[in-house]
């Protein structure tokens, strides 16, 4: 996933800066050398050693007259210092166009004017940010450029190998900022980092928000420090987390991930999730480690201490404490009779427990399903029990530090710890809406909402279109919609071909290794059953290609199974290999996808056509919403904004190529897929030519096979001045 999809032009813009004048002693807007020694040597004789201006001006008034006695560079070098801070301070914190206003004012110090209409001045670099630094800009500016005229003065101090040494290596570059005077508790020391490697750092500029971080989300075997080596540890938890959801923007300002950390937002997400419903953590000590195994099959949660008599007997707390002193709890089992107490009596259904082993490894959390119940003779760890739905963990490492060595604790009030084991645990899950659907879809919305509508009233849908247009990419986008987050399991997913068959996709016999046959069921059956389990949950089977097949062999019966009025007991039928009845289940959903583009496919069956809806999508570069959405999702991969239009504009005119053809037409246009980078690539106009040349020509030379003539028009077309 790539990190801060948001910040592309920021981090552009910093590697620009770094370029030019943190390497390069030059000027952001202009050809002259600003950032150099001797330009901060005058800035700290100016500024930094004349600090003591106890007046009531404002810090603009304060600084002009520092700066009056200075050379013309330094006033120019000042205001591109100031353009450097604002790089980071979020629209919120600062209007772009006061952020403007005050460079261009402190440029026109030295006499002249900035260079106007500088791609650098514009909105989308001024009006962005990555931070909000809060109060920190208006009350504490003047430290902020404290620190850096005296951190740019000994970097500018070092010999250019060092320079370009440090600048290659982070956390050498890291240690050496530190090593700065008035490097603590700046702001712009955490900025720079992000500025400059923003693969190892974080956008994040307070050190107290960092250390609450690292804290909440370290392993109990992860030591926090600070400076570098928190920084370290923030980058180490980033990569747990992207392995844990890897389509996912780690970004610890934003849900979930704030709610881990951040007091306040557990609190809201508990208001809204879980209501009265409480949280418990069982230490599963030695002896109940033992038993997990069993238990958890078995669906119970046991408390151990098989030696103790009927739990719900004893009517006050000090008598179970006496009984337990007189089982071998100690003098003053304190801890054992509260939790043996909570146990029976506080503990109710639809509670949350969480269970750990004593290397602090998250093993399962289960609901809580009935009351307390006591069997003497029931075996080992089987004595004490409540009725529980388990979900097993993987031994999930747990974060944030030691847990309580008691066997049953009661978190009674919300606390991100157990926010956090609810999302490593996938309960519950973020809810999958179709805001998150249309995201970076090329369709609008009113467009999407239709396919949903069509899917759930008929419950059967076709998506069809040329090649290219995203059918398979959208489709999983409507599944998870219906499921109502993002879950695989209620997803299945086959391909139709020309030999696939009844037995493959419902029933049929195959051989056994002693020669013999049996008869078992396919895909589609075996999906049905699933969806019969959990009736509450959708089903989505996503068939692609399905217009390859045979399509009144492969359904059967299930033809008339699959109709959306027809999806209950009464409608059931005995299927061709056995005298079993079967019905297709409610909540199942049938998303086929069809490629209007493939010459060998026979007709669509009509008796299918009447029970599915039918959905077309076009190439984004045919609609004006598309080709708008397409040109900014390129630029937004780090594409320059003129390659997503060369490319909508050169597509766009083969598609009127190819829908002009008589032999063709619309269904065989190209569609924008081709044309969405993978993870790894940089959209460019080498990559632009190289998908041309290894996947646009060959298609064209497939549909004008007969007529080479019209194929090297339409990729001369392409190609030119590319």
């Amino acid at each position: 996933m790539a990190r801060f999809k948001d910040a592309q032009r920021i981090l552009a813009t910093a590697e620009h800066w770094k370029d030019r004048c943190l390497l390069g002693e030059g000027s952001v807007f202009t050809e002259r050398s600003l950032w150099t020694r001797e330009n901060f040597e005058d800035l700290r004789r100016l500024y930094v050693e004349h600090l003591d201006d106890t007046s009531a001006d404002p810090f603009q008034t304060k600084l002009e007259r520092q700066l009056r006695p200075g050379p013309k560079e330094v006033k120019c070098l000042w205001a591109e210092m100031t353009w450097l801070y604002y790089l980071i301070v979020i629209r919120q914190a600062l209007a772009p166009g006061t952020k403007l206003q005050r460079i261009r004012e402190i440029w026109g110090w030295s006499g002249e004017d900035i260079p106007g209409e500088h791609d650098l001045l514009g909105n989308d670099v001024l009006g962005a940010g990555v931070v909000n630094v809060g109060r920190a800009y208006h009350q504490f500016a003047w430290k902020e450029y404290r620190f850096l005229v005296v951190a740019m003065l000994d970097w500018f101090s070092l010999d250019a190998d060092r320079r370009h040494v440090l600048s290659r290596d982070p956390w050498e570059f890291a240690s050496w900022l530190d090593s700065t005077e008035f490097a603590n508790n700046s702001i712009l020391r955490h900025a720079l980092l992000f500025l400059i490697f923003p693969d190892k750092f974080e956008p994040i500029v307070s050190s107290g928000h960092k250390k609450k971080i690292g804290e909440s989300l370290r392993y109990a075997t992860d030591s926090v420090g600070k400076g570098v080596d928190l920084d370290k540890l923030l980058l180490k938890i980033r990569g747990r987390l992207e392995k844990r959801a890897p389509d996912e923007e780690v970004h610890f300002y934003r849900k979930p991930y704030v709610e881990f950390w951040d007091e306040e937002e557990a609190n809201r997400w508990f208001t809204g999730h879980l209501g009265d419903t409480t949280p418990w953590h069982m230490n599963m000590g030695s002896e109940v480690q033992e038993s997990w195994p069993g238990v958890a099959d078995d669906g119970v949660v046991s408390l151990g201490w098989d030696q103790l008599s009927d739990l719900s007997a004893f009517e006050t707390r000090g008598d179970l404490a006496e009984h337990m002193k007189s089982r071998g709890h100690g003098d003053n089992p304190i801890n054992d009779s509260l939790a043996a107490w909570e146990f029976t009596r506080d503990m109710k259904p639809g509670d949350l427990i969480f269970a750990t082993r004593p290397v602090e490894r998250l093993v399962g959390w289960a609901r809580v399903q009935g009351e307390y119940e006591y069997d003497r003779n029931a075996g080992r760890f089987r004595v004490h029990t409540r009725k529980v739905d388990w979900h097993r963990c993987e031994s999930v490492p747990v974060t944030g530090g030691a847990l309580t060595k008691k066997r049953l604790t009661r978190w009674s009030s919300p606390d991100p710890w157990v926010r956090r084991l609810m999302w490593f645990t996938g309960y519950p899950p973020p809810p999958y809406l179709p805001t998150h659907a249309h995201q970076d879809l090329f369709i609008p919305r009113d467009q999407f909402d239709r396919l949903l509508t069509s899917i759930r009233s008929r419950k059967n849908l076709i998506l069809q279109g040329p090649p290219g247009t995203g059918k398979t990419f959208i489709a999983r986008r409507i599944a998870w919609c219906l499921i109502g987050h993002k879950d695989n399991d209620p997803i299945e997913m086959v391909q139709f071909h020309q030999s696939y068959a009844y037995e493959d996709f419902v029933q049929g016999f195959r051989p056994t290794d002693d020669g013999g046959f049996t008869l078992k069921d396919g895909v589609f059956h075996r999906f049905c059953e699933r969806a019969r389990a959990k009736p509450d949950t959708p089903h989505v089977f996503i068939i692609d290609e399905i217009n390859r097949g045979n399509l009144s062999r492969i359904f059967g019966e299930l033809l008339m199974l699959i109709e959306h009025d027809k999806r209950s007991k009464d409608y059931a039928v005995a299927l061709t290999y056995s005298d079993t009845r079967f019905h297709v289940p409610a909540n199942v959903h049938i998303l086929g996808m069809m490629n209007t583009a493939d010459r060998s496919l026979a007709l669509v069956d009509y008796a299918l056509r009447r029970r599915f809806a039918f959905e077309t999508l076009e190439p984004a570069y045919g609609t004006d919403y598309g080709r708008s959405a397409f040109e900014k999702y390129l630029t937004k991969t780090g594409a320059d904004p003129g390659l997503g239009r060369r490319i909508c504009e050169r597509i766009g005119q083969l598609n009127a190529m190819i829908r002009a053809d008589r032999e063709l037409g619309r269904g065989f246009q190209v569609g924008h897929s081709y044309f969405v980078p993978d993870k790894g690539d940089e959209p460019s106009g080498d990559w632009y030519l190289h998908i041309v040349d290894t996947q646009i020509a060959p298609l064209l030379r497939e549909y004008w096979f007969d007529s080479p003539e019209i194929v090297e028009e339409a990729v001369a077309g392409l190609t030119a001045d590319a």
